[in-house]
């Protein structure tokens, strides 16, 4: 049994799974865990005897103030140093960027996960704290886009203004809002709908016809009105399995 944790900087997600293909996941606050006891009574807790089987630790860490907890949490309850998701270890994958070591680890698990499963060519969208696309052409990285998370956007508004609320993300399909709710969800969500199509059709018109895979937890929100062949939950977890305990 392989534990894969995937550290953001608003959750952090942790898996496991045997063969990289079905797992089994919880989410919790990035930042809950300040030691790595309180994090293995955390995890004991929703693991349960599970715990006892984990044999491989692999990470994708965005949030470096996290990774030493990680790395004494993996030596003194496992006996093993965990395995780190970076450009520079990852095999079968060319990066056409100007630094590679800038690219977020999530971002290589995704580009990692795509080449695995679903070809040589195509676009990621990740939908998380930031959202995040990603082009892959014939097994290299060519770069991509960051964009605000729909949560941060959202959150902002609330802060930034004295009298704008926090609304549910979820999408108001009219063309204009009739009241500040309707407003909102229009400029948040469908904004962001918007946003992406036009990055899509950019890309599209430069290098062709692209299947796109659409993964995040904030995915779902829009994942009904944003064109995508592919919806992966699990894209950035087969990433880091691939990464870490299999080879591209």
């Amino acid at each position: 049994m392989y534990l894969l944790i995937d550290v953001g900087n608003t959750h952090s997600v942790f898996a496991i799974t045997e063969d990289g293909k079905n797992f089994k996941r919880w989410r919790l606050s990035t930042g809950t865990y300040q030691t790595e006891d309180e994090l293995f009574a955390h995890l004991r807790v929703l693991l349960g005897e599970g715990i006892e089987k984990i044999r491989g630790i692999g990470i994708a860490s965005v949030v470096p103030t996290q990774n030493f907890v990680l790395e004494k949490f993996a030596e003194k309850y496992f006996s093993t140093t965990p395995i780190w998701v970076t450009s520079s270890e990852v095999k079968g994958i060319r990066w056409n960027v100007k630094n590679p070591r800038e690219i977020g680890a999530d971002r290589v698990a995704n580009v990692v996960a795509f080449v695995k499963e679903y070809g040589d060519s195509g676009i990621v969208v990740d939908m998380g704290t930031a959202t995040t696309v990603d082009l892959v052409l014939n097994g290299c990285y060519e770069g991509g886009a960051i964009l605000p998370g729909l949560l941060m956007m959202v959150h902002a508004l609330f802060r930034g203004t004295a009298k704008l609320p926090l609304v549910e993300l979820k999408p108001f399909l009219g063309v204009v809002g009739k009241d500040t709710e309707e407003n909102i969800r229009l400029g948040v969500v469908m904004g962001k709908v918007y946003a992406l199509e036009g990055i899509l059709h950019r890309i599209e018109e430069e290098y062709g016809k692209l299947p796109v895979v659409l993964t995040g937890g904030q995915a779902k929100a829009v994942k009904d009105f944003l064109k995508h062949t592919v919806f992966d939950e699990d894209l950035t977890m087969k990433g880091i399995f691939y990464s870490c305990f299999a080879e591209v």
